[in-house]
Formats: structure tokens, sequence, C-alpha cells
């Protein structure tokens, strides 16, 4: 006889109560805590990007001031390489040429050349009734010390009559390359970097202003506040911007902080160092105007975090109530059938997945009751099922074995290939084992034929140097060179051929084609001087007199594997090879020499100074031999 179904809904109040307050707690705990989580990233997504973009602006103004200055140097460097001063030296020609640089160039407001000796020769003057005259000299200023050596010298700030700053700029002036003749200085009013910076702004607030390294300010928006002439090194942003730039700064830290300004108010500060004029260009935003966002976005997460709190607690109710009672009639269903009434059937329609496993239940029961009439029977024969599945499970067992055998093999050839392959990156250059890993039909190595560009790289005053120093002096020198040298190399598409102390020979155009392989490498050689000329000054502090000579020339020659096995490399051999390592041996320091050839294919791209014909060792005719000056601009 069948038992009566209990109803639906008797459960426990206490079990629904539980269930409801830990799903709520759980549920809720998950929204409240990815919310916080939210707030906590989105603040720093905003602050990062908001730096970024701050220092970003300051990397841009950093680079028109310094456009700016190149743009007056480059002015002046038109007067010491005229014609008339090439052929003759200084000459009463010269005040033709002070005067144009005062007409083409707005900021200079006086300009004077002297003679090898620092002696005045001649000078002109925007705003000076009475100018230097002849026997006056400069021979013991650090101007003149530092342009007789082939330097620009790049002078401090100063205010004239107390109002606009000014700054000079020397360079020496030479007929030929190491031919000093005399030096040319010019006065430059920096009151035109004004407009550039009042030009600059970040948000509603933002301002941009540029400091020198002991605090003069030198241009900002408010021209009354430059006249002022407040000290700014007391700053934060003053202090970490120029102390940074004499630390081992990693690429990690962070060039922008939280401080205050002139005036004492909290800003988000940017800054960015002006290496070769000492400037700081110093961006800056009020930090309610930064975070501006973020507090809109915080009122709209906290709106949504409450919406959804509130869902959370009628979902929760309504999931445990609906969820609870089908399953206290489970319960008591289970409870009845496990005391031995098999006769009991679950009453639970609900249409969904509890209705379907109550359905299964009662045709568990009836089953149950339908087999103890030849139970025995049935536990036998499902004995034997057993025992016929375990022997199954065995065999495939003794399969899955076999097969992670094999897998393992496999697994450790796939390995064994791959630590092949990173081999081949780790020893060839990284154009080279390109080829290697991505050619598939054609055998990039195979010898053959084909035009190039050669650079070959020399450090001038190495042999000396390696005499007179601690290895490990000479070796931290390379390391450092090697460095600079080889992100130029893979940033411009270059393959290595060889290193051999100081000396890096490089190709361009194989094994990966460069349509323009040329113009690559010549911009990489002018890179590397640039990046060179950079390390310099520490290597000078030390008492390193180190430069690089770099000899460049374009031809066909043989390319393919050389070596012997177990110690193969890619290499080049030819007479374009040669002659850019003769060529090299030619420059001097900061000097990038090519051949006439060469030249002819790029005459539009570069400006060069011709170095007449060098007889060369291993060449039977002289070679017509430039130097190249800069980029055509």
């Amino acid at each position: 006889m069948k038992s009566s179904a209990p109803i639906v809904g008797q459960g426990k109040r206490r079990l629904i109560r539980s269930y409801f307050l830990v799903s709520f707690l759980l549920v809720g705990l998950g929204i409240l805590a990815s919310g916080l989580i939210g707030i906590y990233y989105h603040l720093s997504d905003i602050r990062e990007q908001t730096s970024l973009l701050q220092q970003e602006i300051a990397n841009n103004a950093a680079l028109k001031v310094e456009q700016f200055i190149e743009e007056i140097e480059i002015s002046m460097w038109a007067v010491t390489l005229n014609r008339e001063i090439i052929a003759h030296g200084l000459s009463p020609d010269i005040d033709f040429q002070l005067n144009k640089l005062l007409k083409i160039s707005a900021p200079v407001n006086e300009a004077f050349a002297t003679d090898a000796n620092g002696v005045v020769y001649e000078h002109v003057s925007r705003v000076r009734s009475v100018v230097l005259r002849n026997k006056q000299s400069i021979s013991s200023t650090n101007a003149f010390d530092k342009a007789i050596n082939g330097e620009t010298f790049y002078g401090s700030v100063f205010f004239v009559h107390e109002s606009e700053p000014y700054m000079s700029i020397t360079i020496p002036i030479e007929r030929y390359a190491g031919e000093f003749i005399g030096v040319l200085q010019s006065q430059v009013n920096l009151k035109y970097i004004w407009d550039l910076i009042s030009k600059i702004q970040f948000g509603n607030d933002g301002y941009a202003y540029i400091v020198s390294r002991y605090g003069d300010l030198i241009a900002h928006p408010s021209i009354s506040l430059v006249l002022q002439r407040p000290d700014l090194s007391s700053l934060d942003q003053v202090q970490r911007g120029f102390f940074e730039n004499n630390q081992d700064q990693s690429e990690e830290e962070s060039s922008t902080l939280v401080t205050t300004n002139l005036k004492g108010e909290k800003v988000l500060s940017s800054f960015t160092l002006i290496p070769k004029l000492d400037w700081l260009v110093v961006i800056e935003q009020p930090m309610k105007e930064a975070f501006d966002k973020f507090f809109d976005s915080l009122f709209r997460t906290s709106a949504l975090l409450l919406f959804g709190l509130a869902m959370t607690f009628i979902a929760s109710a309504l999931l445990i109530r609906k969820v609870l009672r089908p399953l206290e009639v489970l319960r008591q269903g289970a409870e009845s059938i496990g005391v031995g009434d098999l006769s009991y059937r679950f009453n639970v329609k609900t249409g969904d997945e509890f209705e379907i496993v109550s359905n299964e239940f009662n045709n568990m029961a009836k089953a149950i009751q339908d087999s103890h009439a030849n139970l025995e029977d049935k536990v036998a024969s499902r004995t034997r099922e057993i025992t016929e599945s375990n022997r199954a499970l065995e065999k495939t067992r003794k399969e899955l074995e076999e097969l992670n055998k094999s897998l393992e093999d496999k697994v450790k050839s796939q390995v064994s290939e791959l630590e092949r392959i990173n081999r081949i990156k780790h020893f060839l250059p990284p154009t080279v084992s390109e080829a290697i890993l991505k050619s598939d039909v054609v055998d990039p190595f195979q010898t053959h034929r084909k035009e190039i560009t050669s650079v070959f790289i020399d450090l001038r005053g190495f042999t000396n140097f390696s005499d007179s120093h601690e290895p490990e002096e000479v070796m931290q020198v390379l390391r450092e060179y090697h460095e600079a040298v080889g992100k130029l190399i893979d940033k411009y598409g270059g393959t290595l051929e060889h290193f051999a102390g100081d000396g890096i020979m490089i190709f361009f155009n194989d094994p990966r084609p460069q349509n323009n392989h040329i113009e690559l490498a010549v911009r990489m050689s002018l890179e590397v001087q640039q990046r060179v000329g950079e390390i310099r000054p520490e290597w000078h502090r030390k008492g390193y007199n180190l430069d690089v000579g770099i000899g460049l020339t374009t031809g066909f020659a043989t390319l393919g594997i050389l070596g012997f096995e177990g110690r193969l490399e890619y290499g080049v051999i030819g007479n374009v090879p040669n002659l850019a390592a003769r060529l090299s041996g030619e420059a001097k320091g900061g000097q990038i020499v090519i051949d006439r050839k060469t030249y002819s294919r790029i005459d539009n791209l570069i400006e060069v100074q011709s170095l007449g014909e060098l007889s060369l060792k291993g060449f039977s005719r002289s070679i017509p031999a430039y130097s190249i000056l800069s980029l055509s601009t």
C-alpha cells in the first residue's frame, strides 16, 4: 500500500534560513569584493594612463626645445662651413656671415668669431652699440676649451638686466676636419621658448615649464613669473628630475610623481631631462582635475554595486525557496525507502530537474521492489559483469601505459629539437636564425652571390686602452659598446657577421631582402655614432679616450656557410667587406667614411665632406672617399 507523499514546502525553516544566509553572503561578498577590486584597478589604470600621457607630453616638449636649440646650432654651423672660410680661413667676409646669422635666426642677439688663439676677430650685435674688438681674448673660458676639442659648448642660463633669460652656444670653426682656426659664439635669447611652452596644454588647467639645474625658471606660461626669477631648486620634482639623471635608474622607475607646485598646490608632475642643455621640462596638472574621471566612475560603480547587492538578496531568497522545497520532499522520500518502504513514490511536479530526479527515484524504488524475488541471481550476474569490467579496465590501463611511454618519447624528442632551435637563436644573429627556422623550401645558407651593404665599426684608441687598464675595465667597456651597437643592429634589421674584440662587421640585404639596405646601413651608422657620443662623456670621466670609426660600402659579395663541422658561421667574403674594414681603419673618431660608388647611390639622402682619394692596403687603385656629416634636411 502506497504511503501518502509529503506536502511540498513543509521543510525545516531553519534550513531555508541557513542556506539563504550562506548564499547571500557568498554572492554578496563576491560582488562587493569584485566591485572594490575593480575600483582599485580602475584607479591604478587611470593614474597609469594619465601618467603615461603626461610623460609623453613632457617628452614631446623636451624634443621641441632640443629642436629649437639645434636649429640655432645648424645656422651657426652654416656660417662656419662658408666657402670663403673653407678656402681662405678667417677674413673680413666673416662680418657679412655673422650679420646674416642675426637675420636668419631671430633668437640670436649677438655673435662673435675668434681666431685659433681665442682673440676676438669680428663681433656683431642687435642691441649693443659698443661691441667687442680685436685683441680681446676668450682663450681662458670653458667654452673655448670645449670648442678647440671639436665639441659644442652650451653655456649656463643668465639674465640680462634682470629681465629675459639668455644662454651662449659655442662651436669650433674648422676649414677641414681637424684643422681648427677659431670659434664662433652666439648669445641666444630664450624668450622665444616662451611661446613654445605656453602652447603646451594638458587638460583644462595643466601647464608646462622649463627649469635649469640651478633652479632658474627659464620658461613658463606666466611670463611675469619668469621675470620674478623664483628659485625652484627646492621643489621635489626638480630635485628628483636632476637627481635621477645622475643615478642608475631602471626603466621601470617612473618620471611622474604626486607633489606640490610653487604655489603649494597638490599636482601630478611629470618631467623629462634635456641632458645636453642640463634643463628639465616639467608638465603639471592639478590632482583634482587628474582624477575627476575616477570620482565620476566611483559614483557609478557604487550605485551599480548597491543595485547588485539588492538584486542578489532578492535572487537568493527566490532561488533558495525554489531549491529547498523539493529537496525536502526528496529527503523525506529517501528516509522512507531507507527504512524499507519500497512502495513509497515521490510526488514532485516542478517541471525541472527536481521532477526528473524524483521520477528516477520512483523508477529505482520500483526496480528494487521487483528485484527482491531473484536477488541472488542478479548479484551473481552483476559480479560477473564487474569482473569483466575489471579485466577490460586492466587491459585499458596497460594500453594507456604503453601510450604514455610513446608520448614521453615523442615529447623528449620535441624538447631536444626546441633546445637545438634555442641554441641556434642564441649563437646566431636574429636575421640568420630567423632564416633557419622559417625557410622550408630554399636553403638560405646555400653559397650565393648578392648585392649587400657592409658596415665595419671599430673602437678608436682601444689598443692603448686595453694595454693600460685592468681586464675588468676593458670587458666592461666592451659590454657597454656591444650592447649599444647590438640593439641598433636588431633595430635596423642588420645581420651580424662577427665580433672581433672592438671590431664589429655587419651587412644588410641578406639573408632577409631589404630594398633600402643602403639607407638602413647609413641610418644605423649615424645612430651608432650618436649613441657612442652619449656614452663617451662617462668614458672620458673615467679617463678612457675612446671613440668609433665606421666604414660603409655597397656591392656584390659571396655569402654562405664558413667553418667546420661543429663550429659553423654564416659569413661574407669579397672586396665589399674588405673595403668597409679598410675605410673604417681610415675613419677618425666619430667619422663615417664611404666610397664614391656608395655615395652616388644615396647622394640625395646625406650631407658629406670629401676626404680625397685614399690609398688602402689590398687595393691597387686609390679609393675616392667621403665622410658623412648628417642626413639631408
